[in-house]
């Protein structure tokens, strides 16, 4: 419910679909948000406890990023569940700043943040991205508030921008007003263009290949150079962009892409990548 923290937050939400890997969609930015929560719990909980609590934390709510379970009978009035978190990730009216519980959903209970799964739950943003640019999803928050911060009056009023709620605006409520959350019709369809056949399975190729490089990354990154560890990292992130704007038929990927061959033969030609799967070797020289 602040602007600049639900920045950091909101790719983790903009998916329009609920699974598994949506628990693995997040922003590059919130671990650099994230100490201000845990910084309180320095003051009176050992290093030891607080660590192993932190990561059982984050393995429980991976599992509830599915819509495969339904609910849990008595578990419901204790533990997040998946209904309760499908509820979280909504863009339905009532699903908004509801169910924020990681491992318990007594406390949204106890303070009124909880919300019950009723009607269908439609996922991702009030006003979706519509695209599958990892950079573009990762930024287009911040600039979002950059644009408004500038054309907002007002120096008070630049600083609710950034510390008030995203639906804030001058002569509003801090959270915005509920009216001008888009309604929901049911007849929402996740963005999905429609590409050819082969250019799904040329990106299902080159993604492996990335995969295969990213795992070879972090099996030498202690052996490698900051430089050496940088520009692959660019390079991991350029692919993945360039197969995002792929998948969204855009008229300028195809040079994108291959700018991005090019170089890829280039760097491993010289040596510079060394896969970690050998039955990517084929993929590799093709």
């Amino acid at each position: 419910e602040v602007n600049i923290l639900w920045a950091a937050h909101q790719v983790h939400h903009s998916s329009e679909d609920y699974n598994l890997f949506t628990a693995l969609r997040q922003s590059v930015l919130q671990k650099y948000t994230s100490w201000m929560f845990n910084l309180p719990m320095a003051l009176f909980i050992p290093p030891s406890v607080f660590a192993v609590h932190l990561q059982f934390n984050l393995l429980y709510q991976f599992w509830i990023h599915t819509e495969v379970i339904n609910k849990l009978g008595p578990l419901e009035w204790i533990l997040n569940t998946p209904s309760h978190h499908r509820v979280h990730h909504g863009r339905n009216p009532y699903c908004i700043d509801k169910n924020y519980g990681g491992t318990l959903i007594i406390w949204d209970r106890i303070f009124g943040t909880f919300e019950a799964e009723d009607e269908k739950v439609v996922y991702g943003l009030t006003h979706p991205v519509n695209s599958f640019d990892p950079i573009m999803l990762q930024l287009r928050p911040l600039t979002h508030i950059w644009n408004t911060f500038w054309a907002t009056p007002g120096f008070c009023n630049k600083l609710s921008v950034i510390f008030k709620g995203p639906g804030w605006g001058p002569g509003k409520p801090r959270l915005g007003l509920p009216e001008e959350i888009p309604v929901i019709t049911g007849k929402e369809v996740p963005f999905n263009p429609i590409v050819p056949a082969y250019l799904n399975c040329y990106a299902v190729v080159h993604f492996a290949v990335i995969t295969d490089l990213y795992t070879e990354l972090l099996a030498t990154v202690t052996t490698l150079s900051q430089g050496t560890v940088l520009l692959r990292i660019c390079f991991i992130i350029l692919s993945l962009a360039s197969f995002g704007l792929l998948m969204e038929n855009k008229s300028k990927a195809g040079i994108l892409e291959i700018i991005r061959c090019l170089v890829f033969i280039g760097v491993y030609k010289l040596g510079y990548f060394r896969g970690q799967f050998p039955f990517l070797g084929y993929a590799y020289e093709v």
